[in-house]
């Protein structure tokens, strides 16, 4: 990894991860750091892969998640990985709705068998189902950055809000 990305990864999770416990510690918000496993589908010119991983949804507020998701699998045959980092804006956060949609955008670094890594801007739009008692909910998302990506996530979070 280029020394320049990685500077500006590490920059970008330690001001994510300082900004949120900054926030919760003044006690305005009850959120908190919630766990996310997924799984996606990406299609670049013509040529597939499919990824799995998990990562972390940080909340900044109400209407605001920053996730940091690894994931590793194959693309074309060849092993694959990538590292996203997204921020997306909740247009339901408190259950108001059975289904919510949230959009965001964000940074994918992408490492392919014989090659570097590569960063890309990646843009998203999710559909997130109902909670179930204990929190879990279903997602799909819809990605560009590096290719098309189609992918489904369980997310753990609040039972009231999302």
């Amino acid at each position: 990894m280029k020394r320049g990305a990685l500077r500006t990864l590490s920059a970008s999770l330690v001001l994510a991860l300082a900004t949120s416990r900054a926030v919760y510690a003044q006690g305005e918000y009850q959120l908190r750091v919630t766990p996310e496993l997924r799984a996606d589908a990406i299609r670049l010119n013509d040529r597939f892969g499919a990824e799995a991983g998990g990562g972390a949804q940080i909340p900044m507020g109400y209407y605001t998640r920053i996730g940091v998701t690894a994931l590793a699998g194959v693309f074309e045959s060849n092993a694959s990985g990538r590292l996203d980092v997204v921020a997306r804006f909740l247009f339901d956060p408190f259950l108001q709705q059975r289904w919510g949609v949230s959009a965001g955008g964000g940074i994918s670094f992408r490492a392919r068998a014989n090659d570097h890594v590569r960063p890309y801007l990646l843009t998203v739009i999710d559909l997130e189902g109902p909670h179930s008692a204990s929190g879990l909910a279903p997602a799909l998302q819809l990605g560009l950055g590096g290719g098309i990506r189609l992918g489904g996530a369980l997310r753990w979070g609040a039972v009231r809000n999302r």
